[in-house]
């Protein structure tokens, strides 16, 4: 019986036509490249780069990016590159209790354009021989190449050579992918991205504190200049000054010094606020274009004084069609302008915040010839002495 339905099957399947048996033939090569694309890595264009196709997760969407436990991280890249010279660095995929991974990277500049040349250092790596937008080169896993090098991770070695010459920083994205092995691309996979800046010579960020009041004792109302030095001028996003009246444990925003998105300010009249420490530190901290930041720290130095909070004080002011603005000193970060007791809509100065204030519509309720009474009300309750501002004709 069973030989006899066997011998029905083949027949069976003998009769279809050459166009069926083609149709069959297509599906089952279709499946098997399939099946070996999810394991040998993705298309270009995977890595969550601007301008990419988006990450892993058009594909692995049974979560989130970024959602599980695990990470992909970039290491061993130094602090700056050289035109034209090659370095090794490593990616890594990693997630407790999995034993499959994958990845996939690019290098770009600030433009979005191609950044250097990727190279796989062994067989566990390939660089992809379509490019995407911009021209970018992407290095991903291959099939032997996603088996676990440690518990519950896997590390690649890349090879990149930079630009033959200096086209500012460059960064590397990288999606990883951490797999439960079964074979099914949305079937409970997690998906990891991140992103290393790389600094050429030109936009390598340095800070350095010219004038160190380390060890010194600065009565509290005195005046210290603070000086630095930069590199990299043309990578710096802000400059930020802060105190610590604890051995540097804390910078709290409310001992701001100043801030600047300025990169050639480099020096700062500083008035010694009445916070008395025998443990006081300053902070210069660069923030970068590329993301991250550097910083100068002081010696340790000691504030005297009472203690007593210092009042606001006004010594200036002018009008702009509906701004007003009003200069002094010890105005907190968040004091408020009042005129003739009113309080006004008040921001610090982003460059000088504790000297000068702006009221973006209070002058419109100053009529050009007229004369009111301003003041300023630090958050702490301070108010300064009342200051007779008379706004011109015009």
């Amino acid at each position: 019986m069973i030989d006899e339905w066997e011998e029905t099957e083949q027949k069976a399947m003998f009769k279809l036509t050459g166009k069926q048996r083609l149709q069959t033939v297509v599906l089952v090569l279709f499946a098997t490249v399939t099946a070996y694309a999810s394991v040998s890595g993705p298309e270009p264009g995977y890595t969550n780069a601007p301008g990419d196709l988006g990450n892993c997760t058009s594909c692995h969407d049974h979560h989130l990016v970024n959602e599980g436990p695990g990470s992909v991280r970039v290491n061993g890249l130094p602090a700056f590159y050289q035109p034209s010279e090659a370095y090794t660095f490593t990616v890594t995929t990693a997630q407790a209790g999995r034993i499959r991974f994958g990845f996939q990277l690019t290098a770009i500049d600030s433009t979005g354009n191609r950044g250097g040349s990727l190279a796989s250092v062994d067989g566990s790596t390939q660089v992809i021989p379509q490019t995407g937008v911009g021209g970018r080169q992407y290095i991903e896993h291959t099939s032997p190449g996603t088996l676990a090098t440690g518990v519950g991770s896997r590390t690649w070695q890349i090879r990149w050579t930079a630009p033959s010459t200096d086209i500012g920083t460059v960064r590397f994205y990288v999606a990883g992918n951490a797999t439960n092995n079964s074979g099914v691309q949305d079937d409970d996979d997690y998906i990891y991205t991140t992103s290393a800046p790389l600094d050429s010579p030109t936009s390598v960020v340095t800070v350095a504190l010219q004038s160190q009041p380390g060890g010194m004792t600065l009565p509290a109302g005195s005046h210290f200049t603070i000086n630095w030095a930069v590199t990299g001028q043309s990578n710096i996003d802000n400059i930020e000054l802060r105190y610590s009246t604890d051995d540097g444990a804390t910078f709290p925003i409310s001992n701001l010094i100043a801030s600047t998105t300025n990169p050639a300010t480099t020096s700062y009249d500083w008035t010694v606020p009445n916070t008395p420490s025998t443990h006081a530190i300053i902070r210069i901290l660069v923030g970068k274009k590329s993301g991250d930041a550097v910083q100068a720290l002081s010696g340790v130095f000691t504030i005297t004084g009472d203690g007593s909070a210092a009042l606001p004080e006004i010594l200036s002011a002018s009008a702009s069609a509906k701004k007003l603005f009003v200069f002094g000193q010890n105005f907190a970060m968040g004091a408020v302008v009042e005129v003739n007791g009113n309080e006004q809509g008040t921001l610090n100065d982003d460059d000088d915040p504790s000297h000068f204030l702006r009221c973006k519509k209070a002058a419109k309720k100053i009529a050009p010839g007229s004369t009111v009474t301003l003041t300023v009300r630090n958050p702490d309750g301070t108010v300064s002495a009342p200051f007779s501002f008379t706004r011109p004709l015009e």
